[in-house]
């Protein structure tokens, strides 16, 4: 029986039960995969992920196909075979193990999962499957929401936000095709030890191919994704993972020397280090975050980039809009508030989001954001200015939650800034989740970003 336990889980058995879990147990994908550790050969894991992050892009584009191939739905007590059936969909689409492999060891989990029943159900359906592809494919297609893999409620949105056709393709499609991509790997350089082009030299020595992102003063967007054990000098804080979008979030807010700062929302502490690597002689930088286990990572990041400076940072856990519990009365005179949000501007690289938001979630997201602009904003100084950026392309949580806060606050502005990347709105500047262009006059598309939104307010 101890013997039995120590056995591990094929990558099929293994991919299916992190999925069923994601779907059952409204998880998200790296919790589940943290959960599962013990059940895989380590050398497994990265196929394994691999494999998850494919589903969870295309999940509505397998989903109709399983749905197609079935004859009545599974019950819910089988929703495991379900996405049984549906990995080793997605293996015989986009995998590399022959046909035959793929469906007998798929098979062959039906026994080992105690479900023997589904047995012949599940062989079936793949081998149907195997015939009927090119049909499945083509109906899958014909229906939207599998086409560009998201669910009806944010399809909708997206389409409403963006109808406009730029470059002879309607906006909301070129967005859900970028979802559908894998996202860069893009590093920020900490200028305070080296500079953007010594630090591809090191790359190029440890033959990682590297180029600078367009449009940021520190980016650099790797050609291929390593560990980051493998960057140089990484350990000592030479450079950070950070998309380059979030890059813009320094730049905008430009602390000054000895300026009191606030980083609402800080974890896991890019954006707080970037703040301190664009000026050390900054006074003090307060970071607050509602979760300790999350500023436990703001922590590390501090003790690997700027441990001689740690006396600088203060971190409080903490509901940033409960002002009462954590504010001593010094105003501040710039703010970051990188609030809570859909996270619609990054399912490209956080595909689980897909099933873990709902229609619903969007009014109480609305309500935290707007919680937290009015509470933090008498702790900003007269005339100082309050960054809110969200990684949302939806407009409510972004200018329309500007213009609903400027209309009740007199003693705000927005302040115009003048940057060549995104795209204008009424209040703020959107970027939308894009992939690399070799048009120099396209800016919204230039330089493989998330969707960001950022908006900088001053009190007058």
């Amino acid at each position: 029986m101890q013997k039995q336990n120590t056995k591990k889980l094929s990558t099929i058995a293994a991919t299916a039960s992190i999925i069923n879990s994601v779907i059952k147990n409204k998880k998200s994908l790296p919790d589940c995969i943290a959960e599962h550790q013990q059940k895989i050969n380590p050398e497994d894991t990265p196929k394994i992920q691999a494999y998850c992050y494919n589903i969870l892009r295309r999940y509505e584009f397998y989903q109709f196909i399983v749905n197609a191939l079935l004859d009545k739905p599974l019950k819910n007590k089988d929703q495991d075979i379900y996405h049984l059936i549906l990995s080793s969909v997605m293996l015989l689409n986009e995998g590399n193990l022959p046909a035959h492999a793929a469906i007998n060891e798929t098979v062959k989990v039906t026994h080992k999962g105690k479900k023997a029943w589904a047995k012949n159900l599940v062989n079936a359906l793949l081998r149907r499957y195997q015939r009927d592809q090119s049909d499945l494919h083509h109906a899958a297609n014909d229906c939207l929401v599998s086409r560009y893999c998201c669910p009806q409620w944010l399809l909708k949105k997206i389409q409403l936000a963006y109808p406009e056709k730029k470059k002879g393709t309607l906006q909301w499609q070129t967005i859900l095709k970028a979802n559908l991509l894998h996202p860069p790997m893009t590093l920020r350089v900490n200028q305070l030890i080296n500079s953007r082009e010594d630090y591809l030299a090191l790359l190029s020595e440890k033959n990682i191919a590297a180029q600078p992102c367009p449009l940021t003063k520190h980016g650099i967007l790797l050609q291929q994704a390593v560990n980051v054990e493998k960057l140089p000098l990484f350990t000592k804080g030479a450079a950070s993972v950070q998309d380059s979008a979030a890059q813009y979030c320094a730049e905008l807010l430009n602390p000054q020397a000895s300026e009191n700062i606030l980083d609402a929302c800080a974890a896991p502490g890019g954006k707080t280090l970037h703040l301190f690597e664009s000026c050390p002689e900054l006074g003090q930088l307060t970071a607050i975050d509602i979760s300790a286990k999350r500023l436990e990572k703001v922590q590390q990041n501090i003790m690997r980039i700027a441990p001689s400076q740690k006396d600088k940072f203060t971190l409080i856990t903490a509901n940033a809009s409960d002002t009462k519990s954590w504010w001593n009365g010094k105003q501040f005179d710039r703010i970051l508030l990188d609030a809570p949000c859909s996270a619609t501007g990054v399912i490209r690289r956080h595909p689980d989001i897909k099933r873990l938001r709902k229609a619903s979630d969007i009014n109480a997201l609305l309500i935290t954001q707007q919680q937290l602009l009015s509470q933090l904003w008498p702790t900003l100084k007269q005339g100082g200015l309050l960054l809110y950026a969200t990684c949302s392309i939806l407009p409510e949580e972004n200018a329309l939650q500007i213009k609903a806060f400027l209309s009740s606050h007199n003693d705000a502005q927005s302040v115009n800034f003048d940057v060549s990347w995104g795209q204008p709105c009424e209040y703020g500047q959107q970027l939308l989740p894009t992939q690399s262009s070799n048009d120099q006059t396209d800016k919204t598309n230039k330089g493989n970003s998330d969707g960001f939104y950022y908006c900088l307010l001053q009190k007058k």
